[in-house]
């Protein structure tokens, strides 16, 4: 089956969007699919690259033209609406060859769907975010959780975001992409239940299922290699350092251990990262991915303390590949992901004295945490590549029946 398909980065820019959509891709292509990428160039990138046996097309847009939609010029984020540029380029791409699907991950989608029409390729869709019905993607007003898209809050949550002259801009230009993709899209794929809940898929009209994020077959440590010392390693965070990250409670949390680890942060520093540190903590910054699994295995457990509706972490399955517990925040996707008691500890988010209370339990008894790792271990193969590719090929087949 020849598949294309679209996300609006792609490495080496890092994220765990981008993440998935290179393994996915890679996963595919191993299973014996011709499979194209089609990104947006983010530097003098633009063309047509080979990433193993997948072709990557970094296409330039049009809203690039305009610098001040971004607040991070390394970032150009797909939009809400269709891009002439960005439309374009994938038109060529559809019509000089045949794809069986094309398949999209969040707003980019919208400049595919006129050339997918005209060129009669079924379309399929990965909501990674909440951006099929919020302008912010997050689902939040403020610190909480939002009951629901409402315009004044709409307006207001994106004013907040993108400025008061773009945010009503980008609210009204999702509303009218959210109604053409509804009309366009063959199937909905969102990466957690609580993702098709809060995008309104369930109950409705629209085709969709669930299939989560994975991690690479390859990534999975040996359980023999599980050594009993490592519950004394550091507790880790993996993720932007930012306050939808919960960082705030998670050092909140820390200064309440009575018997602390050192504590590692690895990821972006955001603009509002807190400015003032517990002592034991240490701020890695941006790391490779393949140092990142090494200061995963070396962990005595992963915090993933989000105050936000995480989609669907894929720090969370990196860590339970890695052999360690987890403790979270019960929200989000994260419940999908994590069996409270079993593989790992949920909390409430926000919560900094259950958050330290979880942490503490795990320093204090290494015998629980081995445990929890290595019934994350044994869970998390039902994430790997190998299980969730052939869930995507089902529905390739699904809305391109005849294809091979």
């Amino acid at each position: 089956m020849r598949v294309l398909m679209l996300s609006q980065f792609y490495p080496p820019v890092t994220g765990g969007q981008e993440r998935h959509v290179r393994d996915l891709a890679q996963a595919l292509a191993t299973r014996g699919h011709e499979v194209e990428v089609a990104t947006i160039a983010t530097g003098g990138d633009d063309g047509t690259t080979l990433d193993g046996e997948v072709a990557v097309h970094r296409l330039r847009t049009t809203a690039q033209r305009m610098p001040r939609l971004y607040t991070e010029s390394g970032r150009p984020h797909a939009l809400p609406i269709a891009d002439p540029e960005l439309r374009a380029g994938i038109g060529r791409l559809l019509t000089g060859r045949r794809f069986d699907v094309a398949h999209a991950h969040d707003w980019i989608v919208n400049s595919l769907l006129g050339p997918a029409r005209r060129t009669h390729t079924p379309v399929l869709l990965t909501q990674h975010d909440y951006s099929h019905v919020c302008a912010t993607k997050r689902m939040m007003r403020g610190d909480f959780v939002c009951p629901g898209p409402a315009p004044v809050a709409c307006v207001r949550c994106a004013s907040a975001q993108y400025g008061p002259v773009v945010g009503p801009g980008v609210v009204l230009a999702n509303v009218a992409g959210r109604r053409a993709r509804r009309a366009k899209v063959a199937t909905f794929i969102p990466v957690s239940a609580t993702v098709a809940a809060r995008t309104s898929l369930v109950g409705g009209s629209d085709h969709y299922e669930v299939i989560p994020n994975f991690v690479p077959d390859a990534i999975l440590v040996d359980p023999a290699s599980l050594d009993d010392g490592q519950c004394g390693g550091p507790i880790l965070f993996v993720g932007d350092v930012t306050r939808d990250k919960g960082v705030d409670v998670l050092f909140d949390a820390y200064r309440r251990l009575s018997n602390s680890s050192r504590l590692v942060l690895v990821g972006r520093l955001l603009p509002d990262a807190p400015v003032e540190r517990p002592s034991g903590v240490e701020v890695l910054g941006l790391t490779p991915p393949g140092e990142v699994l090494t200061h995963m295995r070396r962990a005595g457990m992963v915090v993933v303390p989000s105050i936000v509706l995480d989609a669907c972490p894929t720090v969370v399955l990196e860590a339970m590949a890695a052999g360690r517990p987890v403790v979270a925040s019960s929200s989000g996707g994260i419940t999908d992901l994590v069996e409270d008691g079993e593989t790992g500890i949920l909390v409430p988010p926000g919560d900094a004295v259950a958050l330290a209370r979880a942490m503490e339990s795990l320093i204090d008894d290494p015998a629980m945490a081995r445990t929890m790792g290595r019934k994350g271990l044994e869970r998390v193969r039902l994430f790997t590549a190998s299980a969730v590719a052939a869930r995507v090929e089902g529905l390739y087949r699904q809305v391109a029946p005849t294809s091979g």
